[in-house]
């Protein structure tokens, strides 16, 4: 029985991560329903990393074309996902009014908040409503490396080389404060999710 491209994908992935030396640091316990967002360039490793809560989170991947391999290699690893964005496009209100029903019967959802075109580490609003529509915290969470490459693409998608040294770090969770705008939340989530990713690059030697 043939392998179909996207089992042959993520194997090779799953055995890639593998050399890696991955270290975890969670800043606070995670609560569950939540939802976990990371800017796009740096969705790489946390996949493989969190695959052990899988049948907890559900991932919002866009209905693009480029989407379409992403959506099946997590899928393979063992998430659900939700097609669309946070926003107005190919099925934006479709996967928000979707996330708000996953959200309130207790199960995650992750969240490219500069996904799926850029402008790149600017916090679009969806999660911020998400989060202040459901009373869900929003958990920022990074990754970064030794040694890698940064691509050429819009979100400079950074690939740990063999054998680097990795760090993943989940963030504090964030909740909005009471009567806050949706505005004044987006503004401290960018804010909260670009320190730490500064705070990996530095702890990782990782220059952008």
């Amino acid at each position: 029985m043939s392998l179909s491209k996207e089992s042959v994908l993520t194997l090779l992935l799953k055995g890639y991560v593998k050399t890696l030396r991955v270290e975890v640091e969670f800043q606070s316990n995670v609560e569950f329903p939540a939802i976990i967002a990371f800017w796009h360039g740096r969705m790489f490793l946390l996949p493989f990393v969190f695959k052990d809560y899988a049948n907890r989170v559900s991932v919002l991947i866009s209905r693009h074309r480029d989407g379409e391999v992403a959506a099946r290699v997590i899928e393979k690893l063992g998430f659900s996902t939700v097609r669309g964005s946070t926003g107005k496009g190919k099925g934006g209100e479709r996967a928000f009014l979707k996330m708000v029903e996953l959200l309130n019967n207790g199960k995650s959802v992750a969240i490219t908040p500069d996904g799926p075109k850029g402008p790149r580490e600017v916090f679009k609003t969806g999660a911020a409503k998400l989060s202040i529509l459901t009373g869900a915290p929003i958990y920022p969470v990074t990754f970064s490396t030794s040694k890698g490459k940064s691509l050429s693409s819009w979100d400079r998608f950074l690939i740990p080389y063999p054998l680097s040294r990795c760090k993943v770090i989940v963030g504090k969770p964030i909740h909005p404060e009471e009567n806050e705008d949706t505005e004044s939340f987006r503004k401290r989530l960018e804010l909260a999710l670009k320190n730490l990713t500064n705070r990996c690059d530095r702890e990782m030697g990782w220059k952008t």
